[in-house]
């Protein structure tokens, strides 16, 4: 048997190490020839059991091979710098000269020195610059993830005069790679649809993989955008890592669409984050002249300041040019295997090569440019403590109102950026808000970090250049629902300890004798009721405020808030069970359990047998995923229930649901995506299904198609009246007809079940289209509207916000004894949004507390 599968091993290796996958490609040779290799380091063909190129690495090989090379070179280090959501690994390999690695610990600790202003570090003569190669962010995008092997064996078994130096000077560390869960999607499709004879037609199989693809990551995430949001645990390992390091350059391997050409950064100039030095740019240019030099070379098309933009500060391109690194982007056309283009036959082979070669360039930029390098990020961090001293802001203060978890994770994510918070030890009143003392805390902007500091508080709605490449507000204290506001010097002194971020747990509840209560406001209030719910407990949800009396003493509760009966359960939960629940609940989820012995309230009329206290069933969600939907959508949908909240969610193809029995579902979700209104039996049915009792959660694109099918409510949506226009003038004109991914402000109804939870009528949503909707008849239903003025951050034309003002961005309405819930935007963006969650998971829960008017 061992020699059969020896057998099949050689033939396959055989099979695919035909002339079209023979070393040179192009006529050139595949690695360098101006260097001679250590035939003791192995070739990725060893491992991977194919060429590089013929077709995509299996990730598990991948890095089996990176391990190899760390047992077989004195170059090169290997560590797992983060877990996916699937339990695959992240790696980190350290590459330099053996001399460096044997005293790495003291290169890194003196490097990350320049990074801090109140150090005496110098640069010295035999400072390595450290060069950051970021692999396979999109899993998709493989000749990114099956260069950085091609990469790596150069690096560990090039040998003469130039590697030597290069790898003296030089610390380079690769991340291969960034998305293996999506990697391992886009190889299997990869494998499963290959074939022994080169298929190039564009229309094959083998080259258009099905929903979701091999983009994103286990929950649909573009982990591209979360270097600033840090919700995925594939970011929060490699962002770390970035931070030990301070890497002086950042570059990440991108591929775009299959007839593009190639593009090098900079991106459009008018389009660069107003906080990035000038100088930062001035250096990427410089530096990317290497990669021109290689392109130009081999006669390769390419483009620059186009398309692509500097703005958007949470990508692996950007992020970095605001922590003194030079980041950059590069894209190439796709393919994976053989495929006919524009151009003619491109071939993966051919790709992986190139992206050995442009890597290889920054490799030699970094060399080649060290003391201006280090020199810059010596400079930078000391520039921004002039910077902050010449700022009339001088800080920020920030609260979450009766949501510590929600604080928590603010400051948690300001942990991550390397930002110091400070505790407020006494109470600063600013524009008619007091931030109370030992509540409330302050980001003094006097630190290393004032440029990200200004990137994460400031709110931006003028802009040079009104197009965008991703969006153009992301004022994080807006997205998290804080209330914060800017401070100036005479609020510093109210300013406390730096403190470390820590989640609070709840005080252990004492055991109730009648009930135990616990109010709406907290984040992780829904995972709380959700625990009750899956133990069989019956809690009720209070549609009034009202109190309570407890050993503390008198204690008010708001809208939304929650009770548990001891007495009248009618679950096997004995009461010792209960109480150790609710211990759980005060302890995991942060909650403040109020334990009563008496029915009886101080509130007339709320006594805890009244009929304002409303039964909540379980819910059974589906979800409605695949061809049709956005995935991004539906996978922060998932991720918010399934890894936040740990609430059961069925997936299921939209395009079958015309076929499923829905009637034991209890809620169905309808994300972004595209929806057919002619469908007049699916129409019916889901109808009907309402009106026997389903509830309808929909945003976007959805609350459009399920508002016209269910409730007859109008987005207006009209388009620009415009007369004759040059054709020239088309895409600015139709820049004024967008919203540019901007933070819009919404009045809540915070007494209305889906608005339970809230402290303030002010809520802030992201918006990215013109989607909204005409005030409904029913005067109770708007539970948010759109008030003039609405934009808070980002860019949204003044045209635009004249034509939304007054619409409804959440409407919720009975039909029959069912209830359709509409969110004109997605209340769950990006999972950074952790102000608008709190309506979206109401509609779970709380979708039959409300009725239509009488009338």
């Amino acid at each position: 048997m061992k020699l059969f599968k020896l057998v099949i091993f050689c033939t396959f290796l055989c099979l695919f190490s035909t002339t079209s996958y023979a070393q040179d490609v192009r006529g050139k040779s595949f690695y360098p020839d101006n260097v001679t290799y250590d035939p003791e380091i192995p070739k990725p063909e060893e491992t991977i059991g194919h060429p590089l190129g013929h077709r995509v690495a299996r990730h598990d090989l991948l890095v089996s091979y990176m391990r190899t090379l760390a047992e077989k070179s004195d170059r090169v280090n290997v560590e797992t710098i983060a877990k996916t959501h699937e339990g695959r690994d992240i790696l980190m390999l350290t590459i330099s000269s053996p001399e460096n690695l044997a005293r790495i610990d003291e290169i890194k600790a003196a490097h990350v020195a320049l990074s801090d202003p109140n150090s005496t570090q110098e640069i010295s003569d035999d400072m390595p610059v450290v060069t950051w190669l970021n692999y396979g962010v999109h899993g998709a995008e493989v000749s990114s993830t099956d260069s950085s092997m091609a990469v790596a064996y150069y690096l560990a078994a090039a040998q003469g005069d130039y590697i030597d130096e290069t790898l003296k000077n030089s610390v380079i560390l690769i991340i291969a790679i960034f998305n293996p869960d999506g990697n391992a999607r886009q190889s299997a499709w990869n494998h499963m649809h290959g074939s022994y004879v080169p298929i190039t037609d564009p229309n094959g199989r083998n080259h258009n993989t099905a929903w979701p693809g091999g983009r994103t990551n286990h929950y649909w995430f573009d982990l591209n955008r979360q270097w600033l949001l840090q919700t995925q645990p594939g970011p929060q390992g490699w962002v770390k890592k970035f931070h030990e390091w301070k890497p002086n350059l950042s570059v990440d391997h991108h591929e775009m669409g299959t007839n593009s050409t190639f593009y090098i950064p900079p991106g459009v100039p008018q389009r660069t984050y107003p906080y990035i030095p000038t100088e930062s740019i001035d250096l990427l240019e410089e530096v990317t002249n290497r990669p021109r030099d290689f392109m130009d070379s081999e006669a390769r098309l390419y483009f620059s300041e186009e398309g692509y933009d500097n703005f958007y500060i949470g990508k692996g391109a950007t992020y970095p040019h605001m922590n003194a690194s030079i980041g950059m982007l590069f894209e190439q056309a796709a393919t994976l295997g053989e495929v006919e283009t524009v151009h003619g036959k491109m071939s993966f082979r051919d790709n992986v090569r190139t992206y050995l070669n442009i890597s290889l360039s920054i490799v030699r930029a970094g060399l080649e440019l060290r003391p201006r390098l280090l020199d810059y990020q010596k400079r930078f961090y000391q520039n921004a403590i002039d910077l902050a001293s010449a700022d009339g802001i001088k800080g920020y203060v920030f609260a979450s109102p009766k949501d510590k978890a929600r604080g928590y994770h603010f400051r948690e994510l300001l942990k991550r950026h390397q930002i110091d918070v400070n505790i407020m030890d006494e109470d600063v009143t600013i524009d008619g808000k007091t931030y109370l003392a030992s509540q409330s805390y302050m980001v003094k902007t006097n630190q290393a970090q004032y440029t990200l500091i200004k990137g994460i508080f400031e709110k931006i709605t003028t802009f040079e250049n009104n197009t965008f490449y991703d969006v153009s507000g992301f004022t994080m204290p807006l997205a998290y629902g804080m209330d914060f506001a800017p401070v100036s010097s005479r609020e510093l002194s109210s300013a406390g300890d730096i403190i470390e971020p820590v989640f609070e747990n709840a005080p252990e509840p004492e055991m109730a004798s009648a009930a135990y209560l616990f109010e709406w406001n907290e984040y992780y209030s829904p995972r709380a009721l959700n625990r009750l719910l899956q133990a069989g407990v019956r809690p009720k949800v209070a549609t009034k405020p009202f109190t309570i009396e407890t050993d503390e003493g008198q204690q008010n509760m708001g809208y939304g808030s929650i009770m548990v009966s001891t007495g009248w359960q009618g679950s096997e939960l004995s009461n010792t069970e209960l109480h150790e629940l609710m211990k759980t609940i005060a302890s995991e989820d942060g909650i403040k359990i109020h334990a009563v012995s008496s029915i009886r309230t101080p509130t007339a009329g709320m006594d805890l047998g009244s009929r304002n206290f409303l039964p909540v069933e379980k819910p059974n969600i589906l979800l409605l995923v695949g061809e049709g939907t956005r995935a991004y959508d539906a996978g922060e949908v998932w991720h918010l229930l399934d890894y936040r909240m740990k609430i059961p969610v069925t997936l299921y193809d939209k395009r079958n649901l015309g076929s499923l029995d829905i009637s034991k579902y209890t809620h169905i979700i309808f994300v972004g995506g595209s929806y057919n209104s002619d469908d007049e039996t699916l129409t019916r049915k889901i109808r009907n299904w309402v009106r026997d009792g389903g509830t309808v959660i929909a945003h976007r694109q959805g609350a459009k198609w399920a508002g016209e099918i269910l409730l007859d409510v109008n987005d207006p949506g009209e388009e620009y009246p415009l007369d004759r226009q040059n054709y020239a003038d088309r895409i600015s004109n139709e820049v004024e007809n967008l919203v540019g991914g901007a933070i819009m402000e919404g009045d809540l109804d915070n007494t209305h079940p889906i608005g339970y939870g809230y402290v303030h009528r002010k809520v802030y949503t992201h918006r990215d289209t013109l989607i909204a909707f005409d005030p409904p008849k029913n005067p109770y239903a708007t539970v948010v509207s759109i008030p003039e003025n609405a934009l808070a951050s980002g860019f949204a034309s003044d045209d635009n916000q004249t034509r939304l003002a007054g619409k409804a961005n959440v409407i919720a309405e009975r039909l029959g004894q069912g209830s359709v819930i509409l969110f004109a935007n997605n209340p769950n963006f990006r999972a950074y949004f952790y102000g608008s969650n709190k309506m979206f998971l109401n509609g779970l829960y709380f979708s039959k507390a409300f009725v239509r008017p009488s009338n």
